[in-house]
């Protein structure tokens, strides 16, 4: 495992990573949700090692080891992505994202497929300007999305609680009291609660600028249609998920052309992704074969 190691790019930003798996097994690169950093790879070392798995888990710009960029828009990351591939003198990948790292597994899909071997969404988030994205979503979590939509700055308040509510073993608590009980169960193993509160803690190495601002462009139009994109993904979904609900995967299978969905019952946001890495590393493994 290699896990602090960065590239510049052209423009001369930064950009971190970290490598788990088979140094010669099939490239994978791993979209972390936001907030979070690279090291969210790292808990699926041993099973890409098993699959013969290249497993790549990528910062976005403001997380990390990675550069703040706020020109950036979310198509900007497939640039940076085929930039980065470069550099590792990768010609073709598969890429998987979680949570608010599939709108960059769409954006990626959209604008750079000839450079893809598979591409898989996990518990992931759909456009918030689609009105069926509203459906069982946490009514909370949509009042925070609407709120940084017209009130931006109130993104770096929120990244500042987020931050705040990792360093503070109460409150933590109450977050997880808030999440389904499959998910809840992953926090009372020491090794997987130190792994999560640490991958998402490195974040914000370097403040909450980064992460407020991706905030801020998840929240608004993403620059693509989703019916304009060609490339067959596959969106896996648990039904007990709260932060990303089945409709945002549905929305996915209806919008993407030849998108496969995979609706997986008693799973939520974070076991799903846990007790299914196997199966989910394999589908984007098989297509570059």
């Amino acid at each position: 495992m290699q896990q602090q190691q960065s590239v510049k790019l052209m423009d001369g930003r930064q950009l971190g990573y970290a490598e788990y798996g088979d140094p010669n097994g099939v490239p994978i690169f791993y979209f972390h949700g936001t907030p979070g950093s690279r090291l969210e790879a790292g808990r699926f070392h041993e099973t890409a090692v098993s699959n013969h798995c290249r497993l790549i888990g990528v910062d976005r710009p403001g997380m990390g080891l990675s550069s703040i960029d706020k020109k950036r828009n979310i198509l900007a990351w497939a640039t940076d992505v085929v930039n980065f591939a470069g550099c590792l003198k990768i010609e073709k990948f598969s890429i998987i994202g979680h949570s608010a790292g599939a709108p960059f597994v769409a954006a990626c899909a959209y604008a750079i497929p000839d450079r893809l071997n598979g591409a898989a969404i996990i518990s992931g988030m759909a456009p918030l300007d689609n009105p069926e994205s509203q459906i069982g979503m946490a009514r909370g979590q949509s009042i925070a999305n609407k709120l940084i939509k017209t009130i931006p700055w109130l993104a770096n308040i929120m990244m500042k609680l987020t931050l705040m509510m990792l360093k503070n073993p109460n409150m933590m608590h109450k977050m997880i009291q808030q999440l389904p009980e499959v998910d809840q169960a992953l926090f009372c193993n020491p090794e997987i609660r130190k792994a999560l509160i640490n991958s998402t803690m490195e974040a914000f190495r370097n403040g909450v600028a980064g992460p407020a601002y991706e905030m801020k462009l998840l929240a608004n139009p993403w620059g693509f249609d989703l019916k304009n994109i060609k490339y067959p993904i596959t969106v896996w979904q648990g039904t007990l998920d709260r932060q990303a609900p089945l409709s945002h995967a549905k929305i996915y299978a209806k919008w993407v052309a030849g998108a496969q969905l995979k609706i997986i019952e008693n799973e939520g946001h974070l076991s799903l992704l846990k007790n299914h890495i196997e199966e989910i590393l394999r589908s984007v493994c098989s297509k570059s074969t």
